[in-house]
């Protein structure tokens, strides 16, 4: 499992095309838009799409100026298929707990 924090740069003029595309595409979350031409994004591996690919191709979009990876986590510890998710910010429970287990673990 991969999840990729990603600031998208783009034109202003070019923002609602952007926005409208990545809200098309599976396992793209739009977190933040200041309205400048920024856009922060979460993108997270599909049964059909992996997260670095798919950051791959928007880098590739005419109307994309910059990409920058702000954050990355991959790991073995998938959440549960059957649970509902319903927002960018349901995995950060998993993560939180995670790190509290490899803390108690005596690693950091």
């Amino acid at each position: 499992m991969s999840i990729l924090g990603v600031i998208v740069r783009t034109r202003p003029g070019d923002l609602a095309a952007v926005r409208q595309e990545l809200s098309t595409r599976p396992g793209v979350d739009i977190a933040a838009d200041p309205g400048d031409g920024r856009v922060v994004i979460v993108i997270e591996d599909t049964a059909t799409t992996v997260a670095a690919a798919l950051l791959g191709e928007i880098a590739t979009w005419k109307t994309v100026l910059n990409t920058s990876l702000v954050y990355e986590y991959s790991g073995p510890d998938a959440p549960d298929a059957a649970a509902e998710l319903t927002g960018y910010t349901d995995w950060r429970e998993g993560l939180n707990k995670l790190a509290a287990t490899q803390t108690a673990n005596g690693r950091s």
